[in-house]
């Protein structure tokens, strides 16, 4: 259901779906990353010994592809929702295969393309029934006006934003003892850590003051100050925070960076994303800008499943039968309301009804529809709301509409 909802949102704002191989050359993939990526590719020799990889986001094959067609009619706007792999722990949230949400606009550099993303993908999330989250932004280069008034080199640069990336994971001291060993002064590591305390206009009115001197912290505030701008045409208003502990530890961004999270979930980011600008380009194509972002499936799926219960994402009706005699009119009921776009689900098993109704409690199936010869007869049936253990009297044709009014 969360596949489908999203697909029709990303669909009514005029993106195409376009999938790219789940396999892709080592050296595409390594490139274009980052170090933290690279160690997370599943890498592998085919039969003619060339070192492939399975694509670690939809980001980069995309780029690649663009970039092998550049007549591609601009702004070229595409979904794709596809599994992606990285090695890295299992646990709550984060596996080694997954499924990513993402839409692109590429050939657009302004403000506007990467609103239109965020938009989206919030539209999408509110078509799910999440509304609990937040969506901050930040800019990498205010990141790299920073780093450059420091006087630390790119090399270095890359891996303090890698380490940054870290920071709500790992905490400021773990942090702070990365951006050490990647050879910076206390005073550097310090100076750093203190801009990802600033939010809001206290974060604006930061830039302005203390980095007034740097051309690309100066070009960051003002396309953040034009997507805060943008908020309210895109139906964002007062729905965007500016954060400087945001980061994205992948190498390509390139100017603003987005993150979506579930307020009141420990799961981190639901989804993510940003402008590259750069990354076409470094795959031969000509110079095109872009922007993106990617929804992470399993982690909305958390989300939903702790939010109403585990019966997320499965049957929302239980159609019980009193006996055998009306089991076969049941499962032709069910599949009338499951043909009616609500998932729904009939006992194959001959149990007895105490038994079905101890099944849908168990699965956490909301409601259940009860059929017997009487029901059959009369055309109306009992509907029971499992959690508040009530029961109202339905026809069969109004039940697809109070159940999505429910």
């Amino acid at each position: 259901m969360i596949l489908d909802s999203v697909r029709r949102v990303f669909e009514c704002h005029g993106f195409e779906e376009m999938d790219t191989p789940a396999i892709e050359m080592w050296e595409v993939l390594a490139a274009k990353g980052g170090e933290e990526v690279e160690r997370q590719i599943y890498k592998f020799q085919d039969k003619g010994g060339r070192w492939l990889g399975l694509r670690f986001d939809l980001t980069v094959p995309l780029a690649r592809v663009v970039a092998s067609n550049p007549d591609l009619t601009k702004p070229f706007k595409r979904y794709c929702i596809a599994k992606v792999w990285r090695y890295e722990e299992p646990q709550s949230g984060r596996f080694r295969e997954f499924v990513q949400a993402d839409i692109d606009i590429v050939g657009s550099p302004k403000m506007e393309a990467d609103m239109e993303c965020v938009s989206t993908a919030v539209d999408a999330l509110r078509g799910i029934g999440l509304s609990g989250f937040e969506v901050k932004i930040n800019n990498r280069k205010i990141l790299e006006g920073i780093v450059e008034g420091l006087g630390i080199d790119s090399v270095k640069a890359g891996r303090v934003f890698r380490a940054l990336d870290r920071l709500e994971k790992v905490g400021a001291e773990a942090v702070a003892a990365e951006m050490a060993g990647a050879g910076l002064s206390d005073s550097e590591v310090e100076r750093i850590l203190d801009l990802t305390e600033f939010k809001g206009n206290e974060a604006l009115d930061y830039v302005k003051r203390e980095l007034a001197g740097s051309k690309a912290a100066m070009e960051g505030l003002q396309e953040l100050e034009k997507v805060l701008d943008l908020a309210p045409p895109f139906g964002l208003s007062g729905a965007l925070e500016v954060d400087f502990s945001l980061v994205r530890g992948l190498d390509y961004y390139t100017g603003p960076v987005f993150e979506i999270k579930a307020k009141d979930a420990q799961i981190g980011s639901i989804g993510g994303g940003g402008r590259y600008d750069r990354l076409i380009e470094r795959f031969g194509g000509p110079p095109t800008p872009a922007t993106g972002i990617s929804l992470g499936v399993e982690r909305l799926n958390e989300v939903l499943a702790a939010k109403i219960g585990s019966g997320a994402g499965g049957p929302v009706v239980f159609v019980a039968n009193v006996n055998e005699s009306v089991m076969a009119d049941a499962i032709r009921i069910s599949r009338e309301i499951a043909s009616s776009g609500i998932p729904s689900e009939a006992d194959i098993m001959g149990r007895r009804l105490g038994r079905q109704l101890e099944y849908a409690e168990k699965r956490g199936i909301p409601y259940v529809l009860i059929v017997g010869p009487e029901e059959l007869k009369s055309g109306k049936f009992k509907l029971r709301d499992m959690g508040r253990k009530g029961e109202v009297e339905v026809l069969l044709g109004d039940l697809p509409s109070l159940l999505l009014k429910k």
